[in-house]
C-alpha cells in the first residue's frame, strides 16, 4: 500500500491535464487504489488519498461524484474529510452521503443541518442511527416533512423537548400523527394531549395503550403545572354560564342528570361549563369535547366522571347537532365506551389537565387581570 501511496503523487500531476477523460480516468483509478483496503490506511494515508481524490472529483462534473459517492457512502474507513466535502455538495451528491456515511461525526451533522436545504435535513432524518444533539437540531430546524421523517425512524433519540415540539406541530401537521404516536419513548401525556386533535383511528391506538401511565408521572405532571400557573381558579373571572354552574354546585346540584336537561333546554354554554366542573377540565376544553366530531373525547369525559351508558347515549344523539354521527357511528361508539374503564378515563384526563395549552391560556387570563 505504501508504494501505491508513492506511485499516487505521479499520478496527482495527472490531475491538471486539461483533459476530462484523462482526469475521470485517474480517480476511478487512484479510488480503485483506495478500495483495496481502506480500513488497513493510517489516518496520514487516509487525509492523503482525501486530499487527492477530492481536488479531482472537485473539477469535475456532477456525474462523477455521484459515482464517487456510490462507491464510498457505505465505507466507514472512507476518509472523514473527503465524505464531509461531498455531504456538503449539492443534494444530488450529498443525499446517499448524508443517509449512510459512518465517516461523518454529530458534528459534522449538525453543521451540514445549520447550512444547508430541507432535503439535506431530509437525508439525514432517515440515518440508521442518530444522536439527540443531532435530532434537536433537526427539530429546531426541519420542515413538517423532516419531522414526519423523523418520527418514522426509531434509529432517532428524541430528546423531550423535541417530543413536545413534534407534539405541538403534529396538530397542524396530519402526517406526522401517527408516526409519532406509535413510538415507544414517545411520553403517555404527550399521546394524550395527541388524543384532543388526532382521527378516531389514532384515538383507538391511544385507548388501546392507556393503561401503561404511570401514575407518579401524572402527579409530577400535575404539581408542575400548579406551580407554574401561579393562578387559582378563583382569581379568574367567570361568565355568565359558570356563574350558573357554580350556584348549582354550591346547591349539591351539578351532577350528570343536569348536563342532560342543561343539552334537552339547548343551553349549550351551561352544559360545557358544568361538563368542566364535573371533569375539572378547562372550559376550552370541555369546548372541544362537547363539539368533538368523532366522540371519543366525550366518551372519555363521560366515563371519567361516572356517567352511565344510558345517559351517554343520548348525551351522544343530543351534542350531534351537524348530524355527522349517524347510528352505526353512535353503535360503534357506545362499544369504545364499554370498554374503557373508569380508572383510565380518569388518569387520560388527569393528563389532560396539564396540557401546555391551558397553561398558556390561564397566564393570558393571568396577566389580563393584572392589567
Amino acid at each position: 500500500m505504501s508504494e501505491d501511496l508513492e506511485s499516487l503523487e505521479n499520478l496527482v500531476k495527472l490531475a491538471k491535464e486539461p483533459s476530462s477523460d484523462k482526469r475521470h480516468e485517474l480517480l476511478r483509478v487512484i479510488t480503485d487504489v483506495f478500495m483495496e483496503k481502506p480500513e488497513d490506511l493510517t489516518k496520514r494515508e487516509s487525509d492523503y488519498f482525501a486530499d487527492i481524490i477530492g481536488k479531482i472529483a472537485f473539477d469535475l462534473e456532477m456525474a462523477v461524484r455521484k459515482d464517487l459517492v456510490a462507491r464510498l457512502a457505505t465505507v466507514k474507513a472512507a476518509p472523514r474529510k473527503l465524505m464531509k466535502m461531498l455531504a456538503n455538495d449539492k443534494i444530488e451528491v450529498a443525499r446517499p452521503v448524508l443517509k449512510k456515511s459512518g465517516a461523518l461525526e454529530n458534528a459534522d451533522l449538525i453543521e451540514i443541518i445549520k447550512r444547508h436545504s430541507q432535503e439535506h435535513l431530509m437525508a439525514i432524518s432517515v440515518r440508521k442511527t442518530l444522536s439527540e444533539e443531532v435530532t434537536d437540531q433537526l427539530v429546531s430546524r426541519g420542515c413538517d416533512p423532516v419531522l414526519e421523517s423523523l418520527a418514522r425512524n426509531n434509529g432517532a433519540k428524541l430528546s423531550r423537548q423535541s417530543m413536545e415540539e413534534m407534539t405541538e406541530r403534529s396538530e397542524k401537521y396530519a402526517p406526522m400523527q401517527e408516526p409519532l404516536l406509535k413510538r415507544d419513548d414517545l411520553p403517555a401525556d404527550l399521546k394524550h394531549e395527541m388524543f384532543m386533535f388526532v382521527s378516531s383511528a389514532l384515538r383507538q391506538h391511544i385507548l388501546a395503550t392507556i393503561e401503561d401511565i404511570d401514575e407518579s408521572e401524572v402527579d409530577k405532571l400535575l404539581e408542575q403545572s400548579r406551580v407554574q400557573l401561579g393562578v387559582t381558579k378563583s382569581e379568574i373571572a367567570l361568565s355568565p354560564a359558570e356563574r350558573f354552574i357554580s350556584r348549582k354546585e354550591r346547591l349539591m346540584q351539578l351532577n350528570p342528570e343536569l348536563l342532560m336537561q342543561l343539552l334537552r333546554q339547548g343551553k349549550i354554554a351551561e352544559f360545557i361549563a358544568g361538563l368542566a366542573r364535573l371533569a375539572e377540565i378547562e372550559t376550552e376544553t370541555a369546548h372541544r369535547v362537547t363539539f368533538d366530531k368523532g366522540g371519543e373525547m366525550l366518551a372519555m369525559v363521560c366515563k371519567a366522571i361516572g356517567v352511565d351508558r344510558l345517559t351517554f347515549a343520548d348525551m351522544l344523539l343530543l351534542t350531534n347537532q351537524e348530524g355527522e354521527r349517524d347510528q352505526k357511528t353512535r353503535d360503534a361508539l357506545l362499544g369504545v365506551y364499554a370498554r374503557i374503564t373508569h380508572e383510565a378515563a380518569q388518569r387520560a384526563l388527569r393528563f389532560w389537565r396539564t396540557r401546555k395549552r391551558m397553561t398558556r391560556n390561564l397566564e393570558k387570563d393571568k396577566t389580563a387581570i393584572g392589567a
